[in-house]
């Protein structure tokens, strides 16, 4: 088991953020339930699975419903709270800040306000009632994280618009987050971001979501268009690995990303803890005895698969095998010395802990 994890992609749950959720959204925002949050089980998460530290965000749909008097004040909640529980728990606790986007000048007064009060860098969605980040109209705010050589992470917000007719009952996390996230990287390269503010070190979530396999195939227009190294733009941003990256995406990445770059997240809870914990498994034994052992025992289990498939209550218990197997045999790619950057060394140069 490894020792000191450090989780960059956590959620928190501040109680006037969820009363604003039920407030504006009915039912499930993003088709995604919201899950019950706090402090507690983040910390028995922790303990239970040797993480040391773990930085908390705001997830989708973030904070702007609509009126900026109220984003200002529910940004400012959030980031009190998050400040609070840093103070609380110094040593396992540490949070992103929000910023009341697309309003700029009040972005850049919060940003000043979370420095002061114990930020460890700043959380943003790729989109705020549809203006995207990296978008001329938050020069200033850039500017103002580019100064103070800031931590950003990006977290995909549903996308601002969306195709009619087509999987209108999935889950805006299980496609439209991935397809917002790469429009919004593709967008940044549009406006030369990496550029202009290079001293902003930007996390990309869930593993770059579709641009390891889109590198190739946008990178040539990037370049004609838009005068863009879309390859040396994944080198120098970050990415988190919340989400199932084994088998595929995370090897295709890191045929792109400089393995420096890349920390664990785990997203709960979002992600359930059962769910995130087996994942965990996944990145802590990949290439190592313990993982060829749970591949030996998947494939005995396999044996059953007849009378599972008898069984309309088990049979669900097939595919789940075939998911766990592929995952193990992907994350094979892994040596300890790629493991520990991962889970531990990466982020903790990154934000000096």
């Amino acid at each position: 088991m490894t020792q000191n994890i450090i989780d960059v992609h956590t959620h928190y749950l501040p109680p006037k953020y969820v009363a604003a959720l039920k407030k504006h959204i009915p039912g499930n925002p993003d088709g995604w339930p919201t899950p019950s949050w706090s402090a507690a089980k983040t910390l028995h998460f922790n303990h239970e699975h040797h993480i040391a530290y773990s930085l908390l965000s705001l997830s989708s749909p973030h904070i702007n419903f609509g009126d900026r008097s109220e984003t200002l004040d529910l940004v400012r909640d959030a980031n009190d709270f998050g400040a609070d529980l840093h103070k609380k728990h110094p040593d396992e606790l540490g949070y992103l800040a929000s910023l009341p986007l697309p309003y700029a000048d009040a972005s850049v007064q919060e940003i000043n306000h979370a420095l002061n009060n114990g930020a460890q860098g700043f959380t943003v969605p790729t989109n705020s009632r549809g203006i995207y980040f990296g978008s001329p109209i938050m020069d200033s705010v850039y500017a103002k994280l580019n100064a103070e050589h800031a931590v950003v992470a990006l977290h995909p917000n549903q996308p601002a618009q969306l195709p009619m007719n087509v999987n209108i009952d999935m889950p805006t996390p299980l496609m439209g987050f991935f397809i917002d996230t790469t429009m919004t990287f593709m967008n940044l390269l549009r406006y030369h971001f990496f550029d202009k503010y290079p001293d902003i070190k930007l996390i990309i979530p869930h593993a770059g979501a579709f641009m390891g396999i889109l590198a190739d195939r946008d990178a040539l227009y990037t370049k004609e268009n838009y005068q863009a190294d879309m390859y040396a733009a994944m080198r120098h941003v970050y990415f988190d690995t919340a989400g199932a990256v084994f088998p595929r995406q995370l090897p295709m990445l890191l045929t792109l990303a400089d393995e420096n770059h890349i920390m664990y997240g785990s997203d709960i809870p979002y992600t359930g803890s059962l769910a995130a914990g087996q994942l965990l498994q996944v990145i802590e034994n990949g290439g190592k005895p313990a993982g060829d052992k749970r591949v030996a025992q998947i494939e005995s289990a396999a044996r059953y698969r007849s009378f599972l498939a008898r069984h309309p209550k088990t049979a669900k218990f097939n595919t789940l095998m075939d998911m766990e197997l592929n995952m193990m045999q992907g994350a094979a790619i892994l040596d300890d010395d790629l493991r520990t950057k991962i889970l531990t060394a990466n982020a903790r140069q990154l934000f000096n802990l």
